[in-house]
């Protein structure tokens, strides 16, 4: 808890060192990309260093009906929510940059099961409400390692300028909940065979394009 209360005030940290430095050290960013939309303060610390901190968001939610054949439905949903402090480096003095740093990953995935067929075993008709409906939900650790590639320099060039970041963030393995009603109430206690059939997966890709504009 206090590693989290400590990320949450590096924003507050970095606006307070930002307000009291030369107008020209300080910009804004306006982004797009595979974390959501979000926008970003950056502060110039030195020639090759620029420091930054931002939040990015998204919710997207899709009912995937399948063919009149098949059981089920898919309710899925994707919740994006990335707090994000980093360090970005100019090796060569040009545009090229290396970004480390850290994000506070609240990102959800999750999605309902829901039977659309009725049967009939010995004699007996279930409908699908007697069935029921399976949920399942997908988080990660809140605190993340970030590594990328990037290219754009808000402190170089004109006040208007575009940047990419291309990078991963180190997310671990997702951790999986279950909750199911009626007939499909035994499946809950499949989560920990699916937490493993998923455990592969301890990367979240970036990429990132920036509008920015460097206050003067």
């Amino acid at each position: 808890m206090k590693k989290l209360k400590l990320f949450f005030m590096l924003p507050v940290l970095f606006l307070c060192t930002a307000a009291t430095a030369e107008a020209q050290s300080f910009a804004v960013k306006a982004n797009a990309g595979t974390t959501g939309l979000g926008l970003e303060a950056a502060y110039r610390l030195s020639e090759p260093v620029n420091l930054r901190i931002g939040a990015n968001f998204l919710s997207a939610s899709y009912l995937y009906e399948t063919d009149a054949d098949d059981e089920y439905d898919l309710d899925a949903s994707l919740k994006l929510g990335l707090i994000t402090a980093l360090a970005d480096w100019h090796p060569f003095r040009n545009s090229f940059r290396l970004t480390a740093g850290l994000v506070y990953n609240s990102n959800t995935i999750s999605g309902d099961l829901l039977p659309k067929k009725s049967y009939t075993i010995g004699g007996d008709v279930y409908t699908p409400e007697d069935l029921g409906s399976l949920s399942s939900e997908f988080t990660f650790n809140p605190i993340a390692p970030y590594l990328a590639l990037g290219f754009g320099n808000a402190f170089s060039g004109s006040r208007f300028g575009v940047n990419m970041d291309l990078g991963l963030i180190f997310q671990g393995p997702p951790k999986v909940s279950l909750e199911a009603e009626g007939l499909l109430s035994p499946s809950a206690a499949q989560a920990p065979i699916l937490e493993d059939n998923v455990s592969w997966a301890t990367l979240y890709p970036v990429l990132t394009l920036s509008f920015t504009y460097r206050i003067n």
